[in-house]
């Protein structure tokens, strides 16, 4: 089942390369500065979006939003 859904989802599916895991870590740095640890999902999930400039659809924007990273919900009403 697992090599299944990878195959899948192959086309849709963002590695956690150098370049997010370098986000992750200034943004996991930034946060523990401010004293607002930033969990380790969201965090990869905003470097991310943050490294494929992409926008989030989520409820939960604050912990995007606080790094920086673009967020929609699509939860709300415009």
């Amino acid at each position: 089942m697992r090599s299944d859904l990878a195959d899948r989802f192959r086309e849709r599916l963002l590695a956690i390369d150098g370049t997010v895991a370098a986000t992750w870590g200034k943004l996991a740095g930034e946060a523990e500065a401010r004293g607002e640890p930033l969990p380790v999902i969201d965090g990869l999930i905003a470097a991310t979006g943050l490294a494929h400039d992409l926008t989030i659809a989520t409820r939960n924007t604050v912990d995007f939003e606080r790094c920086g990273a673009s967020c929609f919900n699509p939860w709300m009403q415009s």
